[in-house]
Order: C-alpha cells, then sequence, then structure tokens
C-alpha cells in the first residue's frame, strides 16, 4: 500500500548532493546524461516521486515541540531555541535555511519542462503540480521561521547564488498563495493516482486553510476548510490512542496528508529515539516532556485537575487513595489524550493486558533511575511509538508521520470562527466532535474570549509532538508569557523526598526570537543577506 516510498531512496542517486560551497547550484546527475534522463517517463515520475522526501519527517513532527512549552530535547540544537539561548550559528536554525531543497525542486522543475514531450499534457500537469505543491510548502515554512527570504524559482550557479538577496515576506506569501490557488489546485487533480501519500485537492486544501489560519485570513480558513469537510472523505478514527500507531495505518480516513515509510527499505528510528532505556527498545530518551504539557490535560470530568478539590470533584480522592511508591495516582482519571501522549514516572507499557516494560525513572533499581540520568525529566513523549514491536524495530519504525489530519482542519475552522466572533455554536460543536471522540465532556457556548481559551487549550492536548505547538505560540504572539522563567518535570522522590516537580531550567524570551537569524554561514557565503533586527 505504501508504493510512494521506493522512490525516497532512488532520488538520493539521480540528484547527488549540493556541495558546501553551493549555495543554490544545479545538483548533478551521476552516470545517466541529461539528455537520456529526462528522454524517459518513467525516470522522471521516480524524480516527482523522489521530491517527497524534502516533506515534514520526524524531526519537523515529533521533535519539533522541543522549541516550544511542552519538552526540551536532550543534548540538542533543539534545546537552545527552547531555552532561548541560540545564536546564529544554531545547527537547527542553519537545517530550517532549506535553499538546497529548493535548488533540487527547482531542478526536477526544469527537468520535467525538458521531459515534457515524453509525458502526457496529464502528466505533465499533474507532476508539475505536485513538485510545486512541495516547493511553497518549504518556502511558507522558511518564512515563518524567517520572514524575508531569497525568492528563487530556478537553478543558478554558484556565482549567481552569492548574488541573491532577501525579497519581502510579503512578496514570498504572495507567491506561495499564487503556487497554491492559481496553478496546483487546477491541475493536480489533471491525473487519477491511486498511490497513497501523494498530494491531491484536499492536500491542498487543508494546507492553504493552514497557512491562512497562521496568516489570520480567517474568511479563507472557512473557505478552505468548507472544501476539506464537504468533501466527505474525511472523518474522525475511532481510536486516538491507535491513531497514532503503525496499526492505524493504510485503513485511516482522518490522515488527510502524511510522510509515509515502510520497514525495511524507508523507516525512522522513532521507537528508539523516544523510548526508555529499560524499555523494549532500550531506547535513547529524546523527547523529554515538561510538567507545564502535562498539567494541561483536564480532568475526566472536564476541568483542571488542580480544580478538583475546590470543585468537589469525586476523583480528587481517589487519585489520592490510589497513589503508592510505585504508582502515580495524580495520572488517574485524566483526558485518555494524556495516557496516548506522555510516559509518566512507573507507567506500564502494556499491550493486550501483558506488562512489557515499566519506566522507572524514580525506581533504583531501574536502567531509567533519575540520579544515573540525570537529564531526565521524569516525562517521555509517547506518541509515535510502536508499543507492538519487538527490539528488532527499533530503527526500523515504520509508522506514518502525520503532516494534516481532518482534526486539525476542525480545530483551524473552530479557531477562525472564534476569531471573527461568527457562528460561535459551530465552532463549539467543532471542538465538541474532537472532544467527544476521546470521551471527555463537551464544553459550552460562552463568550469570544472564553472560548479562544478553550481553543488554544484543546490544540495544544490534541496535537501535542505534532510539530504544531511552537507555530501556534508564535503566531498567537505569546511566546513571552510560555517560553520564560522556570519549567519543571515530574515529581520525583529520588530527587525531592517530598516529590516536589523536578526543575528542568530556567528560559528566556526575546522578541526578536518571533524571527529566526538568518544562519550565519549564508551570510557569510553571500555578503548581500542581512539578518533579522536584534540579532
Amino acid at each position: 500500500m505504501k508504493t510512494i516510498k521506493k522512490y525516497l531512496c532512488a532520488i538520493a542517486f539521480s540528484l547527488g548532493l549540493v556541495s558546501c560551497d553551493s549555495f543554490l547550484t544545479t545538483p548533478p546527475l551521476d552516470q545517466i546524461s541529461e539528455d537520456q534522463w529526462w528522454s524517459d517517463k518513467n525516470q522522471a515520475e521516480m524524480m516527482v516521486k523522489g521530491a517527497y522526501q524534502y516533506i515534514y519527517g520526524p524531526e519537523d513532527i515529533a521533535y519539533r515541540d522541543c522549541f516550544s512549552d511542552n519538552a526540551i530535547r536532550r543534548n540538542h540544537n533543539d534545546t537552545q531555541i527552547g531555552n532561548g539561548t541560540y545564536t546564529t550559528s544554531n545547527g537547527t536554525v542553519r537545517n530550517e535555511w532549506k535553499y538546497d531543497e529548493v535548488a533540487k525542486l527547482n531542478y526536477i522543475l526544469e527537468g520535467l519542462e525538458k521531459a515534457k514531450g515524453y509525458l502526457t499534457e496529464a502528466e505533465y500537469s499533474r507532476y508539475t503540480s505536485e513538485v510545486r505543491f512541495i516547493r511553497a510548502f518549504i518556502y511558507y515554512n522558511m518564512i515563518f521561521y524567517f520572514g524575508d527570504v531569497p525568492l528563487i524559482t530556478k537553478t543558478l550557479t554558484v556565482a549567481e547564488s552569492r548574488e541573491t538577496s532577501r525579497q519581502p515576506r510579503q512578496e514570498v506569501l504572495d507567491f506561495v498563495l499564487d503556487e497554491l490557488e492559481n496553478y496546483v489546485l487546477p491541475n493536480i487533480n489533471a491525473l487519477e493516482v491511486n498511490e497513497t501519500g501523494r498530494v491531491n485537492e484536499q492536500v491542498v486544501n487543508a494546507y492553504l486553510s493552514r497557512v491562512y489560519l497562521f496568516e489570520k485570513n480567517y474568511e479563507k480558513v472557512l473557505e478552505y476548510t468548507d472544501k476539506v469537510i464537504q468533501s466527505g472523505d474525511y472523518e474522525l478514527y475511532a481510536d486516538y490512542d491507535e491513531l497514532f500507531r503503525p496499526q492505524s495505518d493504510g485503513n485511516n480516513k482522518e490522515v488527510i496528508f502524511e510522510r509515509q515509510y515502510s520497514s525495511p527499505l524507508v523507516v525512522h528510528d522513532l521507537n528508539r529515539n523516544l523510548s526508555y532505556v529499560s524499555g523494549v527498545y532500550s531506547g535513547w530518551s529524546n523527547v523529554l516532556a515538561l510538567n507545564e504539557l502535562v498539567e494541561e490535560y483536564e480532568c475526566l470530568n472536564g476541568h483542571p485537575v488542580s480544580e478538583c478539590e475546590s470543585l468537589g470533584c469525586e476523583y480528587y480522592q481517589q487519585r489520592i487513595d490510589a497513589e503508592t511508591d510505585t504508582h502515580r495516582g495524580e495520572f488517574d482519571f485524566r483526558d485518555p489524550r494524556l495516557a496516548t501522549t506522555i510516559t509518566w514516572p512507573y507507567k506500564e507499557w502494556t499491550v493486550d493486558g501483558t506488562v512489557r516494560a515499566v519506566y522507572g525513572v524514580d525506581d533504583p533499581n531501574s536502567g531509567d533511575y533519575v540520579q544515573k540520568e540525570t537529564h531526565m525529566t521524569g516525562y517521555l513523549c509517547e506518541k509515535w511509538i510502536d508499543l507492538q514491536g519487538e527490539y528488532a524495530d527499533r530503527t526500523l519504525a515504520e509508522k506514518n508521520m502525520t503532516i494534516l489530519r481532518y482534526a486539525d482542519v476542525l480545530l483551524m475552522r473552530a479557531e477562525a470562527l472564534i476569531e471573527l466572533n461568527q457562528n460561535l455554536p459551530e465552532a463549539v460543536s467543532l471542538i465538541n466532535q474532537i472532544r467527544n471522540r476521546v470521551g471527555m465532556p463537551n464544553i459550552t457556548v460562552a463568550s469570544q474570549s472564553e472560548l479562544r481559551e478553550k481553543l488554544r487549550h484543546e490544540r495544544r492536548v490534541e496535537t501535542a509532538f505534532e510539530g504544531l505547538r511552537y507555530f501556534d505560540i508564535i503566531r498567537w504572539r505569546i511566546a513571552g508569557e510560555v517560553k520564560s522563567g522556570n519549567v519543571y518535570g515530574a515529581r520525583l522522590k529520588a530527587v525531592n523526598e517530598n516529590m516536589d516537580h523536578k526543575f528542568v531550567e530556567e528560559r528566556f524570551w526575546d522578541d526578536k526570537m518571533y524571527l529566526f537569524p538568518v544562519p550565519q554561514e549564508a551570510i557569510d557565503n553571500n555578503g548581500n543577506l542581512v539578518q533579522n533586527e536584534g540579532w
């Protein structure tokens, strides 16, 4: 079913690598001449399919919340972005300046022009639409992170690349929207394809919804989310937990667009990287969730857990009564999405009633004991891990990485309605569809400001570790509020006998950080590039 994956390996052969000295130069072909390559229809199509390697993968999805108030990343440049200590030389910042990908996509588009005589008109329209979508996708990410960026739509020599300059953000945004609305949408259906994982009309509509949401053009959000909803192609997957396990792949009407994987040819290593040492995969515990995220998950009765006592909630005493040396009662009777998303102290890794492992971060006899693994926050990301796998699968994970899904479309539409202060009952209904899926109580119609906070809560708990939280706090302009001050982990006896929450780090924020700096390496290679203000 995952038919696109074999092409992701072939592209590496066909395109080669961009040299360290190049900025936007033409990637060379290896062994096969230019004329031969683009005169073969099958090879041209292979290049198009290979371009899908430039869309989001694990780095952009599972790890991206480490930029935000949800988590930190162990021993990585992402940690500096999370705590505000990064500089113009940060490796993650450099990796978001994606002009090597732009060069390869421009090259493929120019190659398709050469191959035009060997393709039907429908094939040409379809293939160029796919590549132009991926290029627009990359460009929008760059303007989100950097603001003004060079707008390059053809391959360049090294000399030409060093003469480029940054175009205004609005100009690049206009280019992205023009590509998506006036070229990709009219042409993407020119040729019907049955392979999973490729761009289709509703992928474009959903992505336009996201772009317009981030740009605060809420009327357009309503227009494009309506197209997705009215298509009737999508619905919420019944089991929220299984949605993020490989068992849901291939029969899942919630997923709109995803990066596809299939063991053993095209795989990722999240089974190892996200799980813990004493777990099935002898994991690396790379993504460490923070208490600030965990506290966001409500009581089963639909209110903050911190309010249970004052509200006389029956679960308050039940959690206290459930507390033992090896069980944390505070995680009982909570929003079920918490258990899907987070591993906490002494949580059992259970499949079909069998306990396969226990997270012993507070257990002196465990390989995860915090006094030995002092970086631990006590919380880990559990989304995306194949809980049914074996040790051999630790670096052969094949869970598809979701980029756009139907729940996000519903939340985007709800947010647009709330921000327009328009048809608030519909916004409430959309949010309740998502809450009902996991058995959480309905919210009720309230004021615009109250619903805004409920919507923001819902986005955080529904989409944690799906690469969206950082985008949300930046576009909501709340980063100064949520990304500064001390952050904490779990209650751990090994750290404090009274089980205080473990101090993790102090974080800093400066409003210049609403944009990344232009990577120093890019400026060193091109004196025409001007640094963002404050950097």
